[in-house]
């Protein structure tokens, strides 16, 4: 089982050690990143983490709860790493615009680039589609919303609360876009002639967000 590049799909030599549970998680990761939610089975999701047909059912009980636990379970690690970068800002003083978008940014980032691919693609996905799932990725950025809020507003006050919310919601949209496929940013960069590498790619993501949330208001 493979991707439109290739790839496999199936969990790895490594990951076959690993508890029925996470490998279903990891199967369907994979899998929903490159067909969505809704093309894919959960026949198909155990197929490739090599379990029985009715593992899915005794481990989640539907293929809603498992959708539920591998947005939760990766959402919680990029909430974690946010809170610490914001922590480590405020300790030397008001943070900027420039390091709230590094705090947002830079997780999902770490993510894209380390184990978690598939999932940031995944999400990207559903953003794009606003599939029903977006809700649960919502409930998971809700409570470091009102952080991110609460800062920006002291670094722009100017900033009406709807467009700070706007942009949030905004910047949140763009940096799943940008890196949910690094491979497919520089490609369509290379059309015109920039060849960008995965860091510098990063770097003008940054960059942007920065604008989107500090420029002024209509």
């Amino acid at each position: 089982m493979t991707d439109a590049n290739g790839s496999d799909l199936r969990v790895s030599e490594a990951e076959l050690a690993m508890p029925t549970e996470r490998r279903l998680v990891l199967a369907a990761e994979r899998l929903f990143a490159e067909r969505g939610i809704d093309g894919v089975s959960l026949r198909a999701v155990m197929a490739a983490a090599g379990t029985n047909v009715a593992s899915v059912h005794y481990h989640f009980g539907s293929k809603e709860a498992l959708v539920e636990v591998l947005i939760r379970q990766r959402s919680d690690e990029v909430a974690a790493r946010r809170t610490a970068l914001l922590d480590e800002m405020e300790q030397t003083g008001p943070v900027t615009v420039r390091q709230l978008a590094e705090a947002f940014a830079r997780p999902v980032w770490e993510m894209a680039i380390g184990d978690g691919a598939a999932w940031v693609k995944f999400i990207a996905g559903v953003v794009g589609s606003g599939h029903p799932a977006l809700s649960l990725v919502a409930e998971g950025f809700t409570e470091q919303a009102v952080r991110f809020m609460a800062l920006l507003t002291a670094a722009v006050p100017e900033l009406p609360g709807p467009t700070a919310r706007f942009r949030l919601a905004q910047a949140m949209t763009l940096t799943f876009q940008v890196l949910g496929d690094v491979h497919r940013t520089q490609d369509l960069m290379a059309i015109s002639g920039l060849r960008l590498s995965p860091d510098q790619v990063y770097a003008e993501l940054v960059d942007v967000v920065t604008a989107m949330l500090s420029g002024p208001p209509a």
